[in-house]
C-alpha cells in the first residue's frame, strides 16, 4: 500500500482523465519521480501510461509514442495486462491514423490476446470497435459489422456502466455508417431513430459531434437537405481546438467530403481551417495528406487552378515524407516490440550494439524462429512478389492442441519445451524446403509458403504435422490424441488486385478456428474466395 500522498496523486489521474492536461502531467511527474526513488516499476509504468494517454488526448503524437514505449516494458515486467491491452489499443489507433494498417492490426491483435488470455472483456469490446473502424476504412463492410456486433453484445449486457449511453451511441453510429456506405438507407434510418430515441439526452460533446457528422450525411443521402443547415451549424460550433482529433478525424473527413459534393464550399473552408491546425499539431503526415487531398478538390470546385497546383505540390512532398516516416516507423516498432519480447536479455551493453539489437528484433527469444515483426516485414514482401509474379502464396496458422491443459498438467517449463519441439520441427522443414516460419505468440505459429502450388503446401503441412506426432510426447489431457499434436489452418491462392496480406492471414486463422471447433489434429486448406463463399452459406 502506497502512502496517502501517492494514493491521492493516483486518484487525481484516474478521476480526471481528459481534464486539465497540464495538471495531470504534473501528477504523472510526481508519481514517476517517487517510483524511481523507491524502485517501483508499477508506479513508473502507470505514470508513463497516463502521460502517454494525456498526450494522445492533446494530439501530441511524438510525446505519446515516447511515453507508450517507456511504459510497456514496466507493465510487461509486473504483469499489468490491462494497461498493456490499453496501450497496444492506442498504438493501434495511432498506427491506423498514420496509414499503416498492418501495424495497426498487429497492435489490435496483441491487445485482443491480452484481453482473451486474462479475461479483460471490459477492454476487449473497445478494441473490436477500433478493428471495425479499420475494416470500414478498407471497405470490408461485413467484417466491420462482425466486430461491431461483438462490441454491441458486450455493451448490451453491461447497461449499468456509467458510460453506457456513450458506448451505445458509438455502436449505433458505427452501424448506421456501414449501412449508409452499402446504400441500405432504411437500415441506417433505423439506427438514426435509435440514436434519437435512446441516446440524445446523454451525449457528451465528442459523441454529439460524431452523431451530427452522421446526421448530415444521412440527411443528404435521404434527400432531406432542408435539415442540413441546423446540423451544419452545430458541427461548426462543435469543432474546437480542444477536441481529440484522432478520435473524430474519420467522421469529420467524411462530412467534409459531403460538403464538397453538395457545393457548400464556405462551410468546408471554415471546418478545414480548424482541422488543418489540429492535424499540423499532431505532425501525422497521413492525416495531413488526407486533408490536403480534400483541399485539392475544393480548389478544383472553385476553379482555382494555381491554388490547386500549389496544393498538389505540397501533397507530393508529403507523400515522399510519408515514405521516409514509414521506414522510420518500422524501425521504431521493431525496437519497441523487441523490448518486450527480449526483456530479460536486452541490457545497456546490447542496446549500444546496433547489429546485435537488429538480430534480436527479428527472432523469438524462446524458439529462435523469426518473430511477428519479421513476419510483418516478410509477409508484405512475399505478398508483393506473389502479386507481381502471379505465383502461389500460402499462409498457415497452427497451434498446439489443448496447450492450456498441457501447461496446467505438466507445468510451464514443460510447456516451453513443447513449444520448442514444434519450433524445431518447423526449423528443420524451413531449412529443407525454403518456407518461412515464425512464432506468432504463445503456442501459435505462422508459416508462409512462397511460390508453392496447393498440393505442395498441403504435402509440407502434413509432413510437419506427422513429424510432431511421431515424437510421441505424452499429453494425457489431449482429446485429439494421447500425444502432443498440432492443428493447422491454411489459406492458399494466387493474389489478385484488391487482395491484402491480412486477407490471407485472417482466412487461415478462421480455417484454424474451424479445425479446432470440429476436429483437432487436422489440416484445413482453402482460398479466400472459397472461405468467403462458405461464410455466406453458413
Amino acid at each position: 500500500m502506497y502512502k496517502e500522498e501517492v494514493q491521492n496523486w493516483i486518484k487525481e489521474i484516474q478521476q480526471n482523465r481528459g481534464k486539465d492536461p497540464e495538471r495531470l502531467l504534473r501528477y504523472c511527474d510526481k508519481i514517476e519521480d517517487y517510483g524511481r526513488k523507491v524502485h517501483d516499476d508499477a508506479l513508473i509504468g502507470f505514470a508513463c501510461f497516463s502521460r502517454g494517454e494525456t498526450y494522445y488526448l492533446m494530439n501530441d503524437v511524438k510525446n505519446f509514442y515516447a511515453q507508450m514505449l517507456a511504459c510497456l516494458a514496466s507493465m510487461e515486467e509486473i504483469g499489468e495486462w490491462g494497461y498493456l491491452a490499453m496501450a497496444n489499443n492506442m498504438l493501434g489507433i495511432m498506427s491506423l491514423n498514420r496509414g499503416n494498417v498492418l501495424f495497426a492490426m498487429d497492435y489490435y491483435m496483441k491487445a485482443i490476446n491480452y484481453c482473451q488470455t486474462y479475461r479483460l472483456q471490459d477492454l476487449e469490446w473497445m478494441i473490436h470497435m477500433n478493428i471495425h473502424t479499420l475494416y470500414l476504412n478498407l471497405g470490408e463492410y461485413q467484417k466491420a459489422l462482425d466486430h461491431l456486433k461483438i462490441a454491441s453484445n458486450y455493451i448490451a449486457s453491461n447497461q449499468n456502466r456509467p458510460e453506457y449511453y456513450q458506448n451505445l451511441t458509438s455502436v449505433y453510429v458505427g452501424m448506421a455508417k456501414i449501412y449508409l456506405k452499402t446504400d441500405e438507407l432504411h437500415k441506417a434510418d433505423g439506427y438514426k431513430k435509435k440514436i434519437e430515441n435512446e441516446c440524445m439526452p446523454h451525449l457528451d460533446p465528442l459523441n454529439r459531434l460524431s452523431v451530427d457528422c452522421f446526421l448530415a450525411r444521412y440527411y443528404y443521402a435521404a434527400g432531406e437537405e432542408a435539415l442540413l443547415p441546423e446540423v451544419i451549424g452545430r458541427i461548426g460550433s462543435g469543432i474546437t481546438k480542444d477536441i481529440p482529433i484522432m478520435d473524430i478525424f474519420d467522421d469529420l473527413c467524411e462530412y467534409m467530403d459531403m460538403l464538397i459534393e453538395i457545393g457548400r464550399l464556405d462551410d468546408f473552408r471554415s471546418v478545414y481551417e480548424v482541422m488543418e491546425r489540429l492535424t499540423e499539431w499532431t505532425t501525422v503526415t497521413n492525416m495531413r495528406k488526407k486533408l490536403l487531398s480534400m483541399k485539392i478538390r475544393y480548389h478544383d470546385a472553385k476553379g482555382e487552378e494555381e491554388e490547386k497546383k500549389d496544393a498538389a505540390l505540397v501533397f507530393y512532398e508529403l507523400s515522399e515524407q510519408m515514405e521516409r516516416e514509414n521506414s522510420l516507423m518500422v524501425s521504431n516498432m521493431i525496437k519497441l516490440r523487441s523490448t518486450l519480447d527480449d526483456l530479460a536479455l536486452i541490457n545497456q551493453e546490447v542496446e549500444r550494439e546496433n547489429l546485435a539489437l537488429h538480430r534480436k528484433s527479428e527472432t523469438d527469444a524462446l524458439t529462435g524462429l523469426y518473430n511477428r515483426f519479421k513476419l510483418n516485414e516478410y509477409g508484405e514482401e512475399a505478398f508483393r512478389r506473389a502479386l507481381e509474379q502471379q505465383k502461389g502464396l500460402g499462409m498457415e496458422i497452427l497451434d498446439v492442441d489443448y496447450f492450456k491443459q498441457y501447461n496446467d498438467h505438466y507445468g510451464h517449463q514443460a510447456g516451453d519445451a513443447a513449444i520448442c519441439v514444434v519450433a524445431d520441427a518447423m526449423a528443420e522443414l524451413q531449412e529443407r524446403s525454403g518456407i518461412f516460419c515464425s512464432r506468432y505468440g504463445g503456442d501459435e505459429f505462422v508459416i508462409i509458403y512462397e511460390g508453392f502450388n496447393r498440393q505442395d503446401v498441403l504435402r509440407l503441412a502434413e509432413e510437419l504435422k506427422d513429424s510432431i506426432c511421431k515424437k510421441a510426447i505424452p499429453h494425457v489431457h489431449s482429446k485429439a490424441a494421447g500425444v502432443l499434436t498440432i492443428s493447422q489452418g491454411i489459406c492458399w491462392g494466387v493474389p489478385k488486385a484488391g487482395d491484402k496480406v491480412w486477407d490471407y492471414l485472417h482466412t487461415a486463422d478462421q480455417l484454424l478456428y474451424q479445425v479446432k471447433k470440429v476436429s483437432r489434429n487436422s489440416i484445413r486448406i482453402g482460398a479466400i474466395g472459397e472461405y468467403m463463399k462458405q461464410e455466406k452459406e453458413v
